[in-house]
């Protein structure tokens, strides 16, 4: 049996890579399935997007907050360790969560880019994929001089991309929204500074967990109406609200798991506790949901009931990776996920990536792709989309292991 860690000791903790890894495994998967004809309705969203309700798919986002929260006092631990001040590394949230927003709203800018711009749009979005990978590479076998002058000629590319696009309108480029990768930084920036004031006390978390919900309720409410300007260009009630919980419950959880040394059981039962009282509060709230919708299940609208069972489930999940992989220590089959989930900032990219190329090839008689003829039914569709999400973890882990991986 694994002996106890800390996020005190520990540079990494194994079973929060492989439970990275294993939410990249499903998106990639859920992604390519979305575009396969005939998928049963329980392995697409809900539909319609203005349910109440949630399939799994509707957990793998949450998933993926919730265990950007587990991994975030380990990595600022670290900092505060090597004696970084707090003003240090709030320049790297704050650089970091820039870094997340601008990659978010240009990939959703990729959805409605015009096709008589100033330049195709095919090669618009090759450029755009190829610089961030130029600025954002890291790779360990490469002198600083060269590291910085290939930075420096992406952001020029990036900077003459963002200047030449146009959308289908003739409008430049816009927040939209902001996109996975936007979302998930305003997650990050709000609960990595809570946790700069707040650090290890649990009290504290769970009340500034309280208070973002209550903000999402405020903002829904027209409680604070006077930041509307703010709320529609944002988004309060989600983006600064609910979506931020869910990242901030998994901070709470790991700093009740591993801010000391406890044995298996101990910890153990923790997270299904933790579980436990965030599902019951979920439960609670959605049977309000006949006097509002602010009290639905639903992932679009980030309702803080949909928030405290995504949280929920993803707990449970974790306490059976944790209790596989660091309890019984039983990695055989999870090196690649672990892997994975160390670089998934090229998962994220992966599949825009992917499907760009696949548009580019020659299509059949009838308009369509190969690839999209094995998505015309469930039965060659389901495997289709298995193969590309094996394929694309396993991609991801070898430029992790290759030391050439995505770093923010």
């Amino acid at each position: 049996m694994a002996a106890p860690i800390s996020f005190l000791t520990a540079n990494r903790i194994r079973s929060i890579d492989v439970a990275r890894g294993l939410t990249v495994l499903v998106m990639l998967f859920v992604n390519d399935l979305a575009g396969v004809t005939g998928a049963p309705g329980w392995m697409k969203h809900i539909s319609p997007s203005t349910a109440d309700g949630y399939t799994f798919v509707d957990l793998v986002f949450p998933a993926f907050l919730f265990i950007v929260g587990l991994s975030l006092p380990i990595a600022l631990e670290k900092r505060l360790g090597r004696g970084e001040s707090k003003i240090r590394i709030a320049g790297h949230i704050l650089t970091r969560t820039l870094s997340l927003l601008l990659m978010g709203v240009l990939m959703v800018n990729t959805e409605s880019i015009a096709s008589n711009g100033h330049i195709d749009p095919r090669l618009w979005q090759l450029l755009f994929y190829g610089s961030a990978v130029m600025i954002w590479l890291a790779s360990g076998a490469e002198r600083r001089r060269i590291v910085w002058a290939r930075r420096i000629i992406g952001i020029v590319i990036l900077a003459a991309l963002a200047f030449a696009y146009r959308s289908e309108g003739g409008a430049g480029l816009r927040p939209h929204w902001w996109g996975i990768l936007g979302l998930i930084g305003w997650s990050y920036l709000v609960t990595a500074l809570l946790y700069l004031v707040i650090r290890r006390r649990p009290a504290g978390f769970a009340a500034a967990i309280i208070l973002l919900y209550l903000l999402y309720f405020a903002d829904r409410s027209g409680q604070i109406a006077f930041l509307g300007p703010l709320s529609s260009w944002i988004g309060i009630a989600s983006v600064l609200g609910s979506q931020p919980a869910i990242t901030a419950s998994g901070t709470l959880l790991s700093i009740l798991l591993f801010s000391t040394d406890q044995p298996l059981a101990v910890r153990l039962r923790i997270i299904f506790l933790f579980a436990l009282i965030l599902g019951t509060i979920a439960v609670l709230l959605h049977s309000l949901s006949n006097l509002s919708p602010l009290f639905i299940y639903n992932k679009n609208a980030a309702t803080p009931p949909w928030c405290l069972i995504s949280s929920a489930w993803t707990a449970l999940l974790f306490a059976l990776i944790y209790w596989i992989v660091d309890g019984r220590g039983l990695t055989t089959g999870t090196r690649m996920l672990a892997t994975a989930g160390q670089n998934a900032l090229f998962a994220f990219i992966l599949g825009p990536i992917f499907y760009l190329l696949i548009g580019m090839l020659p299509v059949m008689a009838d308009g369509r792709s190969l690839y999209g003829m094995l998505g015309a039914g469930f039965a060659t569709g389901f495997w289709r989309s298995l193969i590309f999400a094996l394929a694309g973890t396993w991609l991801t882990a070898a430029m992790q292991r290759s030391g050439r991986y995505l770093r923010i």
